[in-house]
Parts: structure tokens; sequence; C-alpha cells
């Protein structure tokens, strides 16, 4: 197995190991709560590993899979006004009072979730 050492495969390990430092200055100084740059850090680790046993050239997307991203992110945005709505009338009508961290939260959520979503959907369909 060939590993890639190109420039983006050692920018990504460097910003994953300042992220794993912070973390680990982060838990030294006392804050027991605080493992999530040390989390990120492992996670960026293993996307930049995986970058670096893939060839280049798998990388490089084509017109298709960026149409069928574009289409993913215009349907997604349309689910996000659609649930902004409905949040704006539970809220009006007294039927859901939340607190405004419970729905930028819920917003992120579902439109990262709806985004994946369409485009897996899309990719699966094809044009």
């Amino acid at each position: 197995m060939k590993i890639r050492k190109d420039k983006d495969v050692r920018d990504g390990l460097m910003v994953s190991m300042g992220l794993m430092t912070l973390g680990l200055a982060t838990l030294m100084l006392g804050s027991d709560r605080e493992y999530g740059w040390l989390v990120l850090g492992i996670i960026l680790t293993l996307v930049a590993l995986y970058k670096a046993v893939k060839p280049s050239k798998d990388f490089i997307e084509d017109e298709r899979s960026l149409r069928n991203k574009e289409k993913a992110g215009y349907h997604a945005f349309s689910v996000m006004l659609i649930l902004i709505i409905l949040l704006n009338l539970l809220y009006f009508y007294k039927m859901w009072m939340p607190l405004p961290s419970q729905i930028y939260a819920l917003l992120f959520f579902v439109g990262v979730y709806v985004w994946i979503a369409f485009q897996w959907m899309y990719n699966k369909k094809g044009e």
C-alpha cells in the first residue's frame, strides 16, 4: 500500500496534531469535559490517513457529482425553510417554547442529515 506524502496530507496531519495537542492541554489544565478537541483531532487524523492511501485522482469530482451536490443543496435549503416556517408556527401558537440553542441544534442537524440523504439519493438515482 503506497502512502502519499504530498502537501494536502501533511497539512491535514499537522492540523490534527495541533487539535490533539490543544485537547491534551485543556485536559492537563483541569477541564474534565473538554474531550471535543481530542476527538476531533483523532477523527481528522483518520480522515488524513484515509486520504493518504487513496490516489489523488480518486478525489477529482466530475460534472455529475458536482450537479448532484448542487441539487441536494437546493432541496435541503427548501426543507430547511419549511422547517423554519413550521417551528415559527409552533412557537406562535404556543405549542412548543424551545430555547434558541435547541432551535439552532435542531436546524443544524436536520440540515446536515437532509443534505447527506439527498446527496445519497441523487447519486443512486443518477440523471
